[in-house]
């Protein structure tokens, strides 16, 4: 099988300069082509680069010192100092004096708390060595766990292995769902030692939710990292009444038994570090030298382990700053670096970087309105730097406060055009596009897809439509679907198949209808049918078998994505950073998969990809970059430990997220088990946590604005009358204050037309400095009509440039709108429904859009409630209700979307309703006389107007007077107020009045018949919890009410056919998919009105 881990490691080898060739049509000048149009693998040629290698320039960062340390042979030493004083320079810079002067490599130990800090340092001692002539047979710089790991593996004859936080995860949330499974009887019958039975009886029902399981992953690595075992914990939880210590002692038994199973003994980080200190450390594997960065990261188990290397050392370093130590949550804890004994002590006192403080030399604020404005201002500051300032890309970082925040900051700087870089091994490999796609195409081949997944499975990498490729696919689909069935004259009365259901037969079946794909050829189009292409040459592809390795290669292969991504990544820009994602992500799911199939030579595809999908936690899989991405960096506050950029932008500090003052661990008190252990202090003591949090937030904020070596930003949103609240956090108030020194940003002017905008006033327009932003302000000048006609003759003559240089969306032919309605006829409805009259008088607009452009799955309320009428059916016609009910429950089963820990409860609450629906019908048998379940109905009311509907029960009261009765599913009922103008029971006595009743159906009356009479109609709410079932019944109505109900349906039919469709604004509108479009809105005027200026 070829291997795509070299062809990528290969070519993260070299710096990599390429060129486009202008002659290629798929090469645009903006840069944009590649971002804007989705790959078309076999049919795109890949562009042509012209690929040359450079030597990189090589620069030594070293400089001798004038301190003790720097020149000491002997001793150990705590180094201090604040962040940017060149602590970290320093040690390096010593232990390449020490090379120089003849030190064995081999002999030379620098720890880092993390592995990304081992790998920056490594860096650094590269750059500062690479021209000494020295060979060293292992690394100098190791992360804490990696030492640990190299210690036991010469101590221990047994096979180890250090698995992810993501493959702990999934382990402990598998065990906790086995569980969950065991029933009581397999309680009763096994005894207590049933291991749910070791749960406290209050949290059981909790126990398969991702936050359990996330509390006890978390509890648990505390726990080992304090030395503690199973027998310790039970210990412990039973000497302070703790049960949940108990529990996660017995728990943590049966994990460790498990991990062991296999031949390997799978160990997690803290792990490594606690059976490490079993032993003692050898003579040979002691060190001359050992230097300690960012001590204040180390947790106590982690300390105790590199104390026993710098104990056997002839000169040692810890060297570290408290006041970032911001990783308590983790066990780190500070007093290592500031209490283990020493021989000397040096303190640099001077920062380097830009001191984080009000009105200090290159530290800004900005107060946004809105969070959108507020990323807005991040991209022009950030493209700003880069276009006027010349500040490249890699030398710049955008901070904010969580992972949450990561997504929403990262699409909208690609948005605005600037590449951007997360660190590949911090992805969740599932939450990734390209994996989820990948993931699609395996299911499809195994088990099939959902309408829903199959839509995601063509919009994705794999299919690669665009939005309105797809919608004008299914399109054709369609009408090859109703010209097939016959049903073209009554589109919108004949059910059909969905146009979704129809691609499923095209792209999934092996084999799909000869006569079916002829058609489907006839109407769509090559890029259309490529699409369709595409996606079965991936799905074949996927049936060849093999192993889960193989299978995956053969599903990548036939993509074709490989050269595209490796083409565009090494074009650069933000489209060039999205490929760049891409292909890590592609390279971790390979990794994963060679682990996996490592571990489990037979284990099933199937089961791999379960595997993949139940991770919640960052995979950490390996990075191989050996080159640094010109692209802005996006990290959390505790990403940014050990790191420095050129400009820093703190983005988002806002009072409910920073500080951040939610209590973690409580469920099983993991606080007071490290307090206990560490401090002494008993459970049950009252201590100010929040107080130590505080200061451990300060400190997060200070390391955070402390990474800057001349640009610092500070932004935040401040508006106070949204639906939620925003304000920025306490610790920027200091720089909101009147009497802080004035911003060295001088506000500027711009002038557009004859409107003067203030550029740092944040309730006025900034324009985006991107070429999207200003072909939109040239376009928004141009069709403004207030705006002068100079004004408006400038900007055209700007625009007309920009179209003929080819930047998108500068030529009027992609304005849209500009070129009018595609056609003007109205749409073939010629009947009504009481449902369509209801949502048609409340929106025509929303009655006949969604019922265009509906092709999801139906919603779970629509398919529930036609369970219910099906079950009321079938009790009715005296159908045996047991029978019924199970099969009405296997169809709910199939469609229920709900977490395991819900799923029991809903399937109960469902079960409940029809046996009240049961209960109702039995009951009102010996009240009415049935005379029909399920009745159809079709009737005309009036000139070219027919109404069409079903009645779920039709009863005859003893007068001979018909009365309605309609099921709901639900608790949204309506009040007796409101009952008499319910449309939909007034359409069905509409109905009634022009029918006759023939034993079967409703037909409409002939000139020698009446109408029928009605009694009432009636909702019945069996799901409304209430003693009795809810039900609301609205009086027969007059003729004369009738009357003035059926004038309203020929209007109300000729503005459901359009051409011209009118939106009203109603209740329902925040919940509308058709709101961004819609003209009510002022965002909706941007589509339908787009000559007009909307203020």
């Amino acid at each position: 099988m070829p291997s795509w881990h070299t062809c990528r490691n290969d070519m993260a080898q070299s710096k990599v300069m390429t060129s486009p060739d202008p002659t290629d049509s798929t090469y645009s000048s903006t840069g944009q082509s590649a971002e804007s149009q989705p790959p078309i693998p076999g049919k795109m040629e890949t562009p042509k680069l012209t690929v040359r290698l450079i030597r990189r320039h090589a620069e030594n960062p070293r400089r001798d010192w004038d301190n003790d340390l720097y020149h000491a042979e002997h001793g150990t030493w705590r180094l201090t100092g604040p962040a940017g004083s060149g602590v970290t320079s320093l040690l390096l810079d010593t232990v390449a004096r020490r090379i120089e002067a003849g030190e064995d490599p081999e002999r030379i130990l620098i720890v880092a708390a993390s592995k990304q800090a081992a790998s920056r340092l490594r860096r650094g001692i590269v750059a500062r060595v690479a021209t000494s002539h020295y060979k060293s047979a292992g690394t100098m710089v190791r992360s804490v766990h990696s030492l640990a790991f190299a210690l036991l593996r010469r101590m221990r004859d047994e096979k180890l292995r250090l698995i992810t936080g993501a493959e702990q995860d999934a382990v402990i949330r598998e065990l906790l769902k086995g569980h969950s499974e065991l029933t009581g009887e397999g309680q009763q019958v096994q005894g207590p030692q049933v291991p749910i039975t070791i749960w406290p009886e209050e949290c059981r029902d909790g126990i398969v939710m991702v936050g359990f399981a996330r509390g006890l992953r978390d509890f648990l690595l505390r726990t080992v990292e304090r030395g503690l075992g199973p027998e310790d914990l039970e210990r412990l939880g039973e000497e302070h009444h703790r049960p949940m210590w108990v529990a996660a002692g017995k728990f943590l038994r049966e994990y460790e038994q498990v991990m062991s199973l296999g031949g390997t003994h799978s160990l997690s980080a803290s792990e490594l570090v606690s059976m490490a200190l079993e032993h003692d450390v050898p003579p040979e594997v002691s060190y001359s030298t050992v230097i300690v960065d960012d001590a204040q990261h180390l947790d106590p188990k982690s300390a105790e382990l590199v104390a026993r290397f710098i104990d056997q050392a002839n000169f040692a370093v810890i060297a570290g700053d408290p006041e970032q130590s911001a990783f308590r949550f983790r066990g780190a804890r500070p007093q290592f670096l500031q209490h283990h004994p020493v021989d000397h002590e040096l303190r640099l006192h001077t920062s380097y970087r830009v001191q984080a403080r009000p009105g200090a030399p290159g530290v800004h604020f900005h107060r946004a309105d809105s969070t959108g404005n507020m990323f807005e201002f991040v991209a022009d500051r950030i493209r700003r730097a880069r276009l006027i300032d010349d500040v490249q890309w890699r030398d710049i970082a955008v901070v904010v406060r969580s992972v949450g925040m990561i997504t929403p900051i990262r699409r909208a700087l690609l948005a605005a055009g600037v590449p951007v870089h997360i660190d590949p091994t911090d992805i969740v490999l599932s939450q990734q596009r390209i994996v989820s796609a990948l993931i699609l195409a395996v299911r499809a081949v195994h088990h099939g897809l959902t309408l829903a997944e199959l839509e995601e499975l063509a919009l994705g990498p794999i299919g690669g439509a665009d939005a309105v490729t797809l919608r004008r696919l299914l399109r054709g689909l369609r009408q090859v679907e109703l010209r097939r069935t016959g049903a073209v004259a009554d589109a919108f009365q004949t059910p059909t198949r969905r146009s979704l259901e129809v691609l499923s037969e095209l792209v999934l079946e092996p084999e799909p209808d000869a006569g079916l794909v002829a058609e489907v050829e006839q109407v769509l189009t090559d890029r259309e049918q490529d699409i369709l292409g595409r996606i079965r040459q991936v799905i074949a592809a996927g049936r060849q078998g093999g192993s889960v390795e193989e299978v995956l290669w053969e599903i990548w292969s036939a993509t074709n994505l490989d050269k595209h991504l490796s083409a565009v990544s090494m074009r650069g820009g933000a489209a060039g950073s999205q490929a760049d994602r891409d292909l890590d992500a592609v390279m971790a799911l390979f990794d994963a998969a060679g682990d996996w199939v490592e571990r489990r030579p037979n284990s099933t595809i199937d089961a791999f990809i379960t595997h993949i999908e139940e991770q919640e936690l960052p995979t950490g899989v390996r990075d191989r970059r050996l080159v640094v991405p010109d692209a802005v960096n996006i990290v959390t506050a505790h990403a940014t430990s050990g790191q420095e950029w050129h400009t820093v932008i703190i983005c988002g500090v806002q009072e409910d997220s920073w500080p951040s003052l939610s209590e973690t661990g409580t469920l099983f008190g993991q606080e007071e088990l490290v307090d206990l252990i560490d401090d002494g202090i008993a459970p049950g003591t009252t201590i100010a946590r929040v107080t130590e949090q505080l200061r451990e937030e300060r400190r997060l904020f200070h390391m955070a604005t402390s990474r800057a070596t001349n640009t610092l930003i500070i932004t935040a949103v401040d508006d106070p009358d949204a639906a939620e609240p925003q304000e920025p956090s306490r610790f920027v108030r200091d720089y909101m204050q009147p009497d802080s020194p004035e911003d060295p940003w001088e506000p500027q002017e711009r002038v557009v037309g004859e409107q003067q905008i203030d550029v740092d006033n944040p309730l006025t327009y900034t324009r985006l400095l991107s070429a999207p932003a200003i072909v939109a302000e040239l376009r928004r000048v141009v069709t403004n009509p207030d705006e002068t006609q100079r004004a408006r003759n400038q900007a055209a003559r700007q625009v007309a440039r920009l179209a003929e240089a080819g930047v998108p969306g500068a030529h009027p032919d992609q304005w849209w709108g500009i070129a009018g309605p595609s056609t003007t006829r109205s749409l073939p409805v010629s009947s009504l429904s009481p449902s369509r009259i209801e949502a048609g008088m409340v929106c025509p607009l929303r009655a006949t859009m969604s019922r265009i452009f509906t092709e999801e799955e139906l919603a779970l309320p629509l398919l529930r409630g036609r369970l219910l009428h099906a079950f009321a059916e079938a009790v009715a016609l005296n159908v045996d209700s047991d029978v019924a009910r199970l099969k009405i429950m296997d169809a709910y089963r199939e469609i229920l979307a709900a977490p395991t820990w819900l799923r029991s409860y809903r399937l109960d609450t469902w079960r409940t309703v029809l046996d009240r629906t049961k209960m109702w019908i039995e009951t009102h048998r010996h009240i009415f006389e049935q005379v029909g379940v399920e009745v159809e109905a079709e009737v005309a009311v009036a000139e070219g107007v027919k109404l069409r509907g079903r009645i779920d029960r039709l009863e005859k009261t003893t007068d001979g007077d018909y009365h309605i009765i309609d099921f709901k599913s639900g608790t949204n009922n309506p009040s007796e107020k409101t009952i008499s103008d319910h449309i939909q029971l007034l359409t069905y006595q509409l109905i009634l009045h022009h029918g006759v009743f023939d034993g079967t159906k409703i037909r409409p009356v002939r000139s020698t018949e009446s109408g029928m009479t009605v009694d009432g109609a009636t909702l019945v709410y069996p799901e409304k919890d209430t003693k009795n079932i809810w039900s609301i019944t609205q009086a027969a109505k007059t003729e004369e009410q009738l009357a003035e109900f059926e004038n309203q349906l020929p209007d109300l039919l000729q503005a459901l056919r359009g051409p011209e469709l009118q939106a009203q604004r109603n209740p329902r509108c925040a919940t509308c998919k058709l709101k961004p479009i819609c003209p009510v809105f002022d965002t909706g005027k941007w589509t339908t009105e787009p000559t007009t200026n909307v203020s």
